[in-house]
């Protein structure tokens, strides 16, 4: 029997006019799901882009919900 598909936590990063990124971290199934949030959360930015994931460890140390996304 295999076990439910946890969600990942993806890193998406968005640049910013002062040349500086905010990376979000967002626990969802696929990228295009953690590229839409940030979407969402920053309309007018340029194109966020995927950056890296988080470790279980590090979800379940930063305490993030799934569909949260936090800027790290």
């Amino acid at each position: 029997m295999s076990k439910s598909p946890h969600p990942g936590a993806f890193l998406i990063a968005v640049r910013q006019p002062d040349e500086t990124d905010h990376t979000y971290a967002i626990l969802v199934d696929r990228i295009a799901e953690a590229i839409s949030v940030v979407t969402a959360r920053e309309p007018g930015g340029p194109r966020p882009r995927h950056v890296g994931t988080l470790g279980p460890y590090s979800v379940k140390r930063i305490k993030l919900r799934p569909g949260e996304a936090r800027i790290i």
